[in-house]
């Protein structure tokens, strides 16, 4: 019967979704280094509007990508619930 539940998962996605959220993941870790030391390492009056408008598209980015990845793992659970779900009688 576990195998029957593999094939299930691997038929309906679940690697694919784990692998996109695995992406997500490590750009949304990456861009929230980056975005950390810029602002730890830079005096707030050195900071032009610019810099501070890239650095919000940076924060954006981030917040896009942890939704995103938050989003694929949603369907990815309800993809494994409805995989293990026992079938409901009638």
């Amino acid at each position: 019967m576990n195998s029957n539940a593999d094939s299930q998962r691997e038929d309906n996605g679940v690697p694919s979704l784990f692998s996109q959220a695995t992406a997500l993941l490590d750009e949304s870790r990456a861009l929230s280094y980056a975005l950390t030391m810029m602002l730890a390492q830079t005096p707030r009056q050195n900071l032009s509007s610019e810099e501070i408008d890239a650095l919000c598209q940076v924060a954006y980015e981030v917040l896009n990508k942890i939704t995103k990845t938050h989003d694929i793992f949603q369907e990815m659970r309800h993809q494994l619930l409805d995989t293990e779900a026992p079938p409901t009688a009638l």
